[in-house]
Order: C-alpha cells, then structure tokens, then sequence
C-alpha cells in the first residue's frame, strides 16, 4: 500500500497569522548589538533602515501577528505551498515523529523569498517610503505598481498593490544589489 506524502491545502486554509516564537521562548532574547557603541539595538538606531511598522513586529512578544489582507491577496497566487512527507529521512533517521517540508518552488520567483518581500513592501507602502529597493529584486519579483488612494487629506487610505511578477530570466538568480567586499 502507497503512502501518502503530499499534502495540498484549499485556498480557504490558508494561515490567516504569523506565529511569533518570541512569545513560547523560555527566556527572551537578547537585543543585538549597536556595532559602534556595544549597546543594545534600539528603535531609533534600526529607524534609518526599517520603517516602525516593522521594528514593532520585530521586537512584539504576541504569539499570533494578523496577515494584512492585501499581503494574502498576493500569497494566494502560489500558497498555500504543498507540503511533502520525508518518508525516507524518517526512516533513515529511524525517529518516532513525522518530518515534513514545504515545496516553496511553487512562487513566483521558485524560492521563500517572496513570503518576507511582499510584506516588507506593503509594511514600507503603509508607512508612506516609495521608493523600490534590493528586497524585491533579491526575491526575484519586480513590483510592477504599488499606489495609495486617499479620499481627501485627511480620510482614509486604501493600498492597492497590484502584479507581483517574476524578473526576465536573465536576471534570475543573479544578486542585483552585490554587497561590498571587505
């Protein structure tokens, strides 16, 4: 008798959270450290680089963070990712429990990275930076249009993100932004 070793998610169960293992941590962890000064991290020193709505899910202690729904609108294109039985691990490693991993070769770009992109792009949107950095074309998309809408000055502002696609072949796997060599 085969067993079965894929398993396929409908659209509708699809996680609606992203769990914060902060939260189950026996002791919490420790800040990084300040390069220059040897102090802890604080917001005001990862400002420059993140905008607040990311440093606040960075340093939250909630054990569920809500999914907005204009970032589940674009994980619907690929995910829920398949997820797959390692048969053959569990029995080489002779273990007790079941192993399974995640088949992220289904996205857009053929990897994870998408799953952080996109939601770093909508956080930067919703905290008003406009500008397309190495995040996206790391991941292997290139967000075609992003805007907001507002109803006035001070009335409500709706994000409409709309095509995530993949980057011209030639550019796939290709590191667009090379770090500097020290």
């Amino acid at each position: 008798m085969l067993m079965a070793v894929k398993i396929f998610l409908n659209e509708d169960e699809i996680p609606r959270q992203w769990y914060n293992i902060a939260a189950d941590m026996p002791n919490p962890m420790q800040p990084p450290l300040h390069p220059g000064t040897g102090q802890p991290l604080g917001p005001q020193d990862l400002a420059p680089v993140f905008p607040m709505n990311l440093i606040e899910q960075e340093v939250s202690q909630e054990r569920w963070i809500d999914i907005p729904d204009e970032v589940l609108d674009k994980y619907l294109i690929w995910r829920p990712s398949p997820l797959y039985r390692a048969v053959r691990l569990e029995k080489l490693l002779d273990c007790p429990v079941k192993i399974y991993y995640k088949n992220e070769g289904v996205s857009p770009a053929g990897s994870h990275k998408p799953n952080t992109a996109i939601p770093q792009v909508y956080y930067n949107k919703v905290f008003g930076i406009n500008r397309r950095g190495p995040v996206g074309e790391r991941s292997g998309l290139r967000l075609q249009s992003v805007r907001a809408r507002s109803q006035g000055l001070h009335g409500p502002c709706k994000l409409r993100a709309e095509a995530l696609s993949p980057i011209n072949d030639e550019h796939m796997g290709r590191d667009m932004h090379p770090q500097p060599q020290h």
